[in-house]
């Protein structure tokens, strides 16, 4: 059991922390962290192409191609479950910065690759590194923020994230055919060493997490820090924190170290599966969109350089998607932007898998309502939703197991697609599969999910604790 001492200092800082108004300091972290989603957008937007390249040279088949797909996510549930020990152990940046290193290499390596096995190894290991280092991006930005502007500002995150996924379009439509896979992998890596670099000079490590492991000083000194930032902002004195306050906080519970085993008890079971299931339905959703459409819009009929340029339109719902959830994020219910987005895609999915190849505006128009639809809901999950029911002390674990299940659907979804599209089911029967597992999501949600809009972090995970 925690000591009174450590109780008081943690939730103190804590107050601190959730009594900030946002300053320079917070805008600081918030583009830190959002440039390592924003390479795990670019690198899983780039690989469905560069797999269709290697088809088109003779270096896999379609059920290779789908491995090639698959180990990525591999790399990404390995990652996930390393993430929570890695974070919990030595802290939320120094787990960002050796997770976002193994990428940046094998980003390098991988473009040196002599054959398609080599290959597929380093997309492993580059899955690895950032299935590792985005639950503690994630979770760092969620212990920085105060309760009324943390789901503005991880949205924004995700918003700039989702940039990747245009800047990899781009890659895909000028680079890749111009100079080829290779270069890709170069200028990823590239992102991924100015990230590293400057997490490493200029991102704070999280207040909460070193007064969780008794480290008060330093975490008193990084909120010194915010305090002043945020008195140039103001221009006035922050007032204290009151004792009364802190007991407050004390008495809604205790600050301890928690094993893996906690996340699955019976008072942390319904959060932690519905984390698990929000990540897996996302990632297969995502995944299809990111991944398979230009594959799946060329098995319907259309040419390939038509299937890419169709895909690049449909994918600017993205940042619209994203762009629309930073307006109204702190209006509306994380529960109902997440049930609201399934129902849609779900409705929306088979009926664009069916239209016919006559109509290339119509098949666009509706994948780009998808994409907004998809990545509203993607952002709303792991920028925002996922890292918030867990408590501090396994806030990250919590995260990264989840994420780690979810990776499930990035490797099992390849199957089924590629399964399906050598069927007589072809494309619409992908979109049906992916369509009953939104509304099954949706409705678990409805009954198990939590709202954590406006809450603090604390507030959130009230009881939790209790023996």
């Amino acid at each position: 059991m925690a000591s009174d001492a450590l109780n008081s200092s943690y939730h103190g800082i804590a107050a601190r922390l959730d009594r900030m108004p946002i300053t320079g300091f917070h805008k600081k972290i918030l583009w830190l962290l959002a440039g390592i989603t924003f390479c795990d957008s670019v690198d899983m937007a780039v690989g469905g192409p560069i797999g269709n390249v290697l088809q088109s040279e003779g270096w896999m088949t379609l059920e290779q191609f789908a491995f090639f797909n698959s180990i990525t996510m591999v790399g990404y549930l390995f990652g996930g479950l390393m993430a929570g020990a890695l974070s919990d152990g030595i802290g939320r940046k120094k787990a960002v910065l050796i997770c976002g290193s193994i990428f940046t290499v094998f980003c390098f390596v991988a473009a040196g690759s002599p054959d398609a096995t080599f290959l597929t190894g380093c997309r492993f290991f580059m899955g690895l590194g950032l299935g590792a280092a985005f639950p503690a991006g994630y979770s760092a930005l969620t212990e920085f923020t105060p309760p009324t502007k943390r789901g503005k500002y991880q949205s924004y995150v995700g918003l700039i994230a989702n940039c990747g996924t245009l800047v990899a379009s781009a890659m895909n439509m000028i680079v890749l055919p111009m100079l080829g896979w290779r270069p890709v992998f170069v200028i990823c890596g590239i992102l991924g060493t100015a990230v590293v670099i400057a997490c490493f000079f200029f991102l704070e490590e999280s207040p909460r997490w070193l007064a969780m492991k008794g480290r008060t000083d330093e975490a008193n000194k990084i909120c010194c820090e915010f305090e002043a930032s945020a008195e140039k902002v103001t221009g006035s004195k922050l007032g204290p924190v009151t004792q009364e306050e802190i007991q407050r906080r004390v008495d809604e519970g205790e600050v301890k170290e928690l094993p893996w085993a906690f996340l699955f008890k019976k008072k942390m079971l319904a959060r932690t599966l519905t984390a698990m299931l929000l990540c897996f339905t996302m990632n297969v959703l995502v995944y299809t969109i990111i991944s398979w459409t230009p594959s799946i819009l060329k098995a319907n009929g259309f040419d390939v350089h038509l299937a890419t340029t169709m895909t690049v339109v449909m994918q600017l719902g993205i940042p619209v998607g994203v762009g629309a959830l930073t307006l109204y994020v702190e209006k509306v219910n994380r529960k109902t932007i997440l049930i609201v987005t399934y129902v849609l895609v779900a409705i929306l999915g088979p009926i664009w898998a069916m239209l016919p190849t006559d109509q290339p505006a119509l098949v666009m128009f509706f994948g780009f309502l998808i994409c907004v639809c998809t990545f509203t809901n993607s952002v709303t999950t792991s920028a925002i939703y996922l890292s918030e029911p867990f408590p501090t002390a396994c806030r990250i674990r919590g995260a990264g197991v989840a994420n780690a299940f979810g990776r499930l659907g990035g490797i099992l979804s390849p199957m089924w697609i590629a399964f399906f599209m050598t069927t007589t089911l072809g494309t619409t029967g992908c979109y049906i599969i992916n369509s009953a597992l939104a509304i099954f999501t949706a409705i678990w949600l409805a009954i198990f999910g939590v709202e954590t809009r406006g809450r603090t972090l604390e507030d959130i995970t009230k009881g939790l604790l209790d023996d």
